[in-house]
């Protein structure tokens, strides 16, 4: 299907790798010169060549006859030279093989391309190797080498369209303008020419604009939002200048609150239009505002907003395990009113971050800015910040709902009189189907009793409620977007025998909808009003493949947009009216991005769909991205399905052999893990990242595994992680790698080593002290969770319950610490500032490593750094510094 690609990832049984093109390459680059000796004749046949080009015969040439004379005339044998040249031979080789401690057998080996081997019964064809070629290294791919380069598509909805055109998107390209383009043609407009703009003497940089919606993007006299100068809160939340920018004045407006000094603009947490166009709505400091458009009247809608109360904004345990977003406001379609969330922390406990390097400005965890005095750029003290964060079996946020009206300027509290999910309920999704009616589902605080309930007028109606845990064994977690249908109907994810389904509901008060069951679905689906269908993202092929599947609602017919007989790993992004589509292929090869007109294909015939997909041309620079392949040796990837029998499940596993790969010589093992509840690493994409850096740099295999819990498969799989997190994870992926290990004799059963990060830090520590020494050597955990006594409530409790009602919480923590000892070495590192997984984490485990006595281990702390580790250079140290200690260990 997609043989004009350098394939770099195999699967299953499939030899998925295109010969020609990787010859044509090899051969293109290829020369004489593949050696010191051939260049010495390279070089003679330059000057033969030149010398023929000249009047003079190239054997009457002085210069010629003088080298000639040195050889023929000053004695020296031709057995002598002989003898010379074997020992000069010898020498280079055995110096080539103490350089690469490799044995003569193994060196001449080296020199031999295995092109195929067995794995799991399976044949594996190799990526091609070439000793003339580099392999992948570190700072190529910290440099970006290998990226991937993708467009960032924003489609505009039919009311942003300029006038008689359809198809319309934005782009933020690598240079400083906003574009304006339209699918598939020669059409580019300018909607933003520069990234900077003056105001007041100052220079502001745009990172992002908001189209106005209700308005066609060519009309100049028209409003849009410019959002500049963000610094980042949390995960999604930011800090921000929003700016209200008029094209044909060319004017840029700051939106603020009332009564802030005039030389001042204060951030905002976000700022969004109504509908249709007229108002903007935005948050500062807690609280709602309401921005006139048209006459920049400003109205404040709350008070009460401080530390403890968050307005239309979520708090940090919400915006991380609920929402997935830095608002909770909804505009009703007609815009004449909104709801809005207020979520009270008054009673949730305070976690204290101190900050000892960075600067008042580069501190977005405060929800004000800073007091602080700072001595020449430098902190006498700590900047002390405070973070509201339940822990399990503590108070969480209280909710609750209110409705503004536009006109009116009217706050009304949204009453519901259903208790059946307690005080701490969690809103977990919410959405106005109707001018009239607004839905909502929420659970009790441990994620498992589920409501469905409609708001109308003054009243709450739940429509639906269950035992989740009861129904099919699981929980719920953050939720794939509803999307609305026709007639006030709405499209959801609903369960049925074992796994979800896309299912539609008729209209907002419906609890029994219908459901289209044919394929399993891992994606939000998406209405096309045009043609009566709904599109979405299914794993039928396997738990690693996501292929898109179309289904007609009047007539239940299926429709596979890229086919299940292929692997391959696809991502949407639809226009609203789902009548555009740029569709990504993320792999297993080289991946694409095209953009499609969903009429064009429903005008094709079902066996010509795919067809006119690949017809498409490609936007996001692929040549460039092979272009920085070319003559570069990258590992080789396969993905598999393990069934353990007696179980009647299967393990998702994905392998890396190094370049050169060879099965007679022997590799260490890194067996990287994540191994959340319903989470998944191990998908069929082309991924040219650290893992493959890693097994080039330390000539490794590396192994990715699945262990029982996570997602990409039914509920059935993922219900062991029901109150067993810590117990399956080590159990399963100490399994399979032993396995591994007794089948293959390429291992090195001394150098077997696992990482994780996050969670994945916990499922190595915890690995680690299962395994006690047996299977693993070293082990490296990045801000790892070492007891999920510290994490937050809602995550925490959505698989383990409360504290005192579950004892499994002794499994869900490193307990036999004294394991630890058994292993070689292990490294963990955490930064300082880290709001996701506290650094109190490492903190307790290392008291735990000291009472019993344990010093085979390392630790880092990056100072101020937050979860991702990537302040100054953070990033690149840790990945770093875990290559250059596992090298090391290797190594000894």
């Amino acid at each position: 299907m997609f043989s004009f690609f350098k394939s770099r990832r195999k699967s299953e049984q499939y030899e998925m790798i295109d010969q020609n093109v990787l010859e044509e390459n090899i051969s293109q680059s290829r020369s004489s010169s593949d050696s010191q000796s051939s260049v010495v004749f390279e070089d003679i046949e330059n000057y033969t060549n030149k010398s023929k080009e000249t009047k003079n015969d190239f054997y009457n040439d002085p210069i010629f006859h003088s080298i000639l004379s040195r050889y023929k005339n000053q004695g020296i044998k031709k057995s002598i030279i002989s003898i010379i040249s074997i020992v000069f031979v010898l020498l280079w080789i055995i110096g080539v093989i103490v350089y690469s401690q490799l044995s003569p057998k193994q060196l001449l080996n080296k020199t031999k391309w295995q092109t195929n081997i067995k794995l799991f019964g399976q044949n594996i064809t190799l990526n091609e190797y070439n000793s003339q070629f580099k392999n992948i290294t570190f700072d190529n791919w910290r440099n970006g080498d290998y990226m991937t380069y993708q467009e960032s598509i924003t489609w505009l909805t039919p009311e942003q369209y300029p006038s008689g055109n359809s198809g319309g998107y934005y782009i933020t390209p690598r240079k400083d303008q906003f574009l304006l383009k339209q699918i598939n043609t020669d059409f580019e407009d300018i909607i933003i020419n520069s990234r900077k703009f003056p105001y007041k003497n100052n220079f502001f940089h745009i990172s992002d604009i908001i189209i106005n919606p209700s308005k066609s993007i060519e009309e100049l006299n028209n409003n849009h939002i410019i959002v500049s100068d963000k610094l980042a809160q949390w995960r999604h939340s930011t800090f921000a200048l929003y700016w209200l920018y008029n094209p044909i004045l060319a004017t840029y407006t700051p939106i603020q609150p009332p009564n802030v000094e005039t030389n001042v603009l204060e951030k905002l947490h976000f700022a969004e239009f109504s509908p249709d166009g007229n108002t903007v709505a935005f948050a500062f400091e807690h609280n709602l505002f309401v921005h006139d458009v048209s006459t920049g009247e400003v109205h404040q809608i709350t008070n009460d907003g401080s530390t403890n109360i968050f307005n239309g904004k979520p708090d940090w345990v919400y915006e991380e395990e609920v929402t997935a977003n830095d608002r909770m406001i909804w505009w009703s379609p007609d815009s004449s009113k909104f709801i809005f969330v207020k979520l009270n922390d008054t009673n949730v406990q305070s976690v204290d971050i101190d900050y000892y390097i960075k600067q008042n400005t580069e501190i977005g965890m405060q929800y004000e800015q800073s007091n602080e005095k700072q001595y020449k750029n430098l902190n006498q003290y700590p900047i002390k910040t405070s973070l509201k964060y339940p822990k399990p079996g503590t108070n969480i946020p209280i909710v609750s709902i209110y409705t503004y009206d536009v006109k009116s300027k009217k706050v009304e509290s949204l009453s519901d009189k259903d208790k059946t999910l307690g005080d701490e309920f969690i809103l977990y999704q919410a959405i106005w189907v109707d001018n009239d009616n607004f839905l909502m589902k929420q659970t009790d605080r441990t994620s498992k009793l589920f409501a469905r309930k409609v708001f109308n007028g003054n009243e709450v109606t739940r429509i639906e409620s269950f035992n989740v845990t009861g129904k099919y064994g699981g929980w719920v977690e953050k939720m794939k977007p509803i999307n609305l249908a026709a007639n006030g109907g709405y499209i959801d994810n609903c369960f049925e025998n074992g796994n979800n389904y896309i299912c539609l509901f008729d209209k907002a008060a419906s609890a029994e909808p219908k459901i289209f069951n044919k394929y399993p679905t891992i994606s939000e689906g998406i209405y096309n009003n045009q043609h009566n269908c709904i599109y979405f993202l299914t794993s039928a092929k396997s738990a690693m493949d996501s292929h898109l599947i179309g289904v007609n609602i009047n007539t239940n017919e299926y429709i596979e947009y890229t086919s299940l007989n292929e692997d391959g790993y696809y991502s949407t992004k639809f226009s609203k009216n789902g009548q555009f589509l740029s569709l990504k292929y993320n792999g297993p090869n080289q991946p694409w991005q095209r953009l499609i007109s969903m009429t064009e294909l429903h005008e094709q015939e079902k066996e010509h769909v795919e067809h006119t997909i690949l017809e498409q041309p490609i936007i996001n620079f692929m040549d460039k991205s092979l272009k920085n392949l070319e003559n570069t040796n990258i590992p080789t990837t396969t993905f598999n399905e393990i069934k353990l029998e007696k179980e009647d499940i299967s393990i998702s596993i994905k392998t890396i052999f190094p370049p050169g790969f060879n099965p007679e010589f022997k590799y260490p093992l890194l067996v990287h893990a994540y191994g959340g509840p319903g989470s998944q690493t191990v998908q069929k994409q082309y991924d040219l990242g650290f893992l493959d850096v890693a097994s080039s740099t330390l000539n490794s295999i590396i192994f990715v595994i699945e262990p029982r819990g996570t997602g990409g498969k039914d509920w059935k799989f993922k219900s062991y992680a029901n109150n067993n997190i810590g117990y399956w994870e080590p159990r399963d992926i100490k399994l399979i790698t032993s396995e591994f290990i007794s089948a293959n004799k390429f291992i090195q059963k001394n150098k077997v080593a696992i990482w994780g990060w996050s969670y994945g830090g916990f499922t190595t520590l915890k690995t680690l002290e299962f395994d006690n020494g047996e299977i693993f050597k070293f082990g490296v955990a990045i801000a790892p969770v070492t007891n999920w006594l510290f994490y937050d409530a809602i995550y925490t409790e959505r698989y383990m319950n409360k504290p005192q009602d579950n004892p499994s919480y002794n499994v869900a923590q490193i307990s036999k610490v004294e394991n630890l000892k058994n292993i070689k070495n292990f490294l963990i590192m955490h930064g300082s500032a880290d709001d996701n997984v506290h650094v109190q984490n490492s903190m307790w485990l290392m008291d735990k490593l000291n009472l019993a006595n344990i010093h085979n281990y390392e630790f880092h702390l990056f100072p101020d750094n937050d979860h991702n580790i990537n302040y100054h250079n953070g990033n690149s140290f840790v990945y770093k510094k875990m290559l250059n200690w596992l090298q090391n260990n290797f190594s000894s």
